[in-house]
């Protein structure tokens, strides 16, 4: 990808490293306007404002991709940036629950706001809730995400500074290149390599940008966008391990409701997550 700015990383000019807690991190990328991650960078995704528990956040569309798989992206950004504003210094969170329901279709090009709250925390686990409206403050979707925080171990996996936003933003089918197999009588299989700027800032593609190739899946399968998207992770995915292999069971089709369910495996038939999908007619 030439049009990148700078390399996953990269620690933005007048970072300072004075408070280590993540609340403070945090306010520092809004205050510079830096990314948290290296999916954040490409698709120019910027927190706007953090508080305890509670932040904003804003990331353009691009004219011709995907608006659900743009919207767990932002989604699970702020999902997760509100409970990791509530931790301690050192402590790193990592997705485990992921769900949107669409209510509104905005033109893809438009920007997409969100907010991002943390409902409930207890045993190392955050339960969030977000609110996605377009640029005229309609309300797009509603999201909620229950996020974990990790042990000092994986923790450690986790870059130290942040990457440098690119040039312009990447759509997410070019960040998650993908083609489709031939449907056989268990189902459909799409089959992506992701780009290593899909990673999170451990180095792995998890979350919002994984969520994206289960979301394609099932819409090309049901042949329509579904409305209520939830997906539930099991492992994360490293840039350059094979591809990922999204296979796609249609559970029921008929004239209003449609309902499907899909598995994300890696080349060893390893599960790295399993969503579900309905979509209603009117």
């Amino acid at each position: 990808m030439s049009d990148r700015a700078g390399e996953p990383g990269t620690a933005p000019t007048g970072a300072s490293p004075d408070d280590p807690t993540p609340l403070a991190v945090l306010r520092r990328l809004v205050a510079e306007s830096a990314p948290l991650a290296p999916i954040h960078a490409a698709v120019h995704a910027r927190l706007t404002d953090v508080e305890r528990g509670r932040c904003d956040a804003r990331m353009p569309t691009v004219i011709g991709d995907g608006l659900l798989e743009s919207l767990l992206v932002l989604a699970d950004f702020v999902l997760g940036v509100s409970y990791s504003s509530t931790l301690r210094a050192g402590d790193r969170i990592v997705t485990v629950r992921l769900g949107v329901q669409l209510l509104g279709r905005p033109l893809s090009g438009e920007e997409l706001r969100a907010t991002g709250t943390l409902d409930d925390s207890r045993a190392g686990v955050g339960l969030s809730s977000a609110t996605i409206t377009d640029r005229e403050g309609r309300v797009v979707a509603r999201c909620e995400g229950r996020n974990a925080a990790l042990t000092d171990g994986l923790a450690g996996q986790y870059a130290s500074t942040p990457p440098t936003f690119a040039n312009r933003p990447s759509g997410w089918r070019l960040l998650m290149p993908h083609r489709g197999e031939d449907p056989t009588r268990d189902g459909t299989t799409m089959v992506a390599h992701p780009d290593p700027w899909t990673a999170n800032a451990a180095g792995v593609v998890q979350g919002g940008a994984l969520a994206g190739l289960a979301a394609r899946g099932l819409s090309h399968a049901l042949d329509v966008l579904p409305d209520d998207f939830s997906i539930t992770f099991v492992r994360p995915f490293r840039p350059g391990d094979g591809a990922v292999r999204c296979r796609v069971v249609v559970e029921h089709t008929g004239r209003r409701l449609r309902v499907g369910r899909a598995e994300l495996v890696d080349d060893r038939g390893r599960l790295l997550a399993t969503a579900s999908g309905t979509a209603f007619r009117h």
